[in-house]
């Protein structure tokens, strides 16, 4: 069948492109009935199998909300390839942000219902889930990104922490580092944890000491943290070699607090990050980093959504961790 154009209904119907362009894609100064006009011609017509089409007779929009905590992460990059996933499926998205905070998580999740989402790809502000899923009741999939949420029962997409973690801590012991901490902001995330537990292991396996830093501040200011922990790692009376942080954005910020106190990355420390973050390429950065494939993750993302869209309720949960890759660069040293 010969591909239907938006000109095409438009000839049809005698209407302008933008018209058309406009009743298709849900504008609200288009009025409900040339919206089912074009709707209707659409269909019969043939352009039914088109998912674009189905979500119109379904009154539903062409668009993906996708709502993070804190676009300031490594959620925010992820963004632009969730963007470019949903391009390819002929959908947009919807963004939220909401600043670590549940109320405003919770609005930007209403407006996206009010606004008939295809789905939702969230990034939650806390591991209970229960008001997003009680809210959102089955009407469209929601995706749960990153570690935050556990469950066989819930959507997730994340990226195998455990193996991220064994990739780091086996690259530093190959460079001989045997004295290596592991540091974290205030992060209650299954993911930290995860990381936090294979460390441990990984050093016991090898007869090491194992010693994490967390700091326990909860104003979600990173800079400070990363600068306290520096001092409480060189106040700690044990010399380590390298340090393990959590996610870039702080190993980041531990390299600059260590150049501070005249320490040099990697000759008298080294550094290993871990998101894949765009920091980490940054020139005065230069991050040895367990990188998050973002491609795939938003690509699995929006396969998801399109997947169970059609019958969300009845749809099995699905589960997807994907593989981080070691990206070397020049924040890590051998030990001689």
């Amino acid at each position: 069948m010969k591909s239907l154009t938006i000109k095409t209904i438009a000839n049809e119907l005698g209407l302008s492109l933008s018209a058309v362009s406009k009743a298709l894609n849900n504008y609200p100064d288009i009025s409900e009935a040339t919206r089912q006009l074009v709707v209707n011609k659409a269909v019969e017509l043939g352009y039914s199998p088109n998912m674009f089409a189905r979500n119109l007779v379904k009154n539903i929009s062409s668009s993906i909300g996708v709502v993070v905590r804190d676009t300031s992460t490594i959620y925010g990059e992820l963004l632009k390839p969730i963007s470019q996933a949903a391009l390819k499926n002929n959908l947009s998205i919807v963004m939220g942000d909401s600043n670590r905070n549940h109320d405003l998580e919770m609005r930007h999740i209403r407006a996206m219902i009010d606004s008939r989402v295809l789905g939702l790809i969230i990034a939650p502000v806390t591991t209970d889930t229960t008001d997003i899923d009680q809210a959102v009741a089955g009407r469209f999939p929601i995706v749960y990104l990153g570690g935050h949420v556990t469950g066989n029962k819930k959507n997730i997409v994340s990226v195998d922490s455990a193996e991220g973690t064994k990739m780091a801590m086996n690259y530093l012991f190959s460079l001989g580092h045997k004295d290596i901490a592991l540091v974290s902001d205030f992060n209650q995330s299954d993911s930290t944890n995860i990381k936090l537990e294979i460390y441990r292991k990984e050093m016991n396996r090898k007869h090491l000491n194992p010693t994490a830093f967390f700091d326990k501040s909860v104003d979600g200011d990173l800079v400070s943290a990363g600068y306290r922990i520096v001092d409480r790692i060189l106040n700690s009376g044990r010399r380590y070699t390298a340090i393990f942080a959590v996610k870039d954005m702080l190993a980041a910020i531990i390299i600059q607090a260590l150049r501070e106190r005249g320490l040099s990355v990697p000759d008298d420390i080294s550094v290993i990050g871990y998101d894949g973050a765009n920091v980490s390429a940054y020139p005065m950065v230069n991050l040895t980093t367990i990188a998050q494939p973002k491609k795939v993750i938003a690509q699995k993302l929006v396969e998801i959504i399109t997947r169970q869209a059609d019958n969300p309720a009845k749809a099995e949960p699905e589960q997807f961790y994907a593989k981080p890759e070691l990206v070397i660069r020049k924040s890590c040293t051998e030990i001689v």
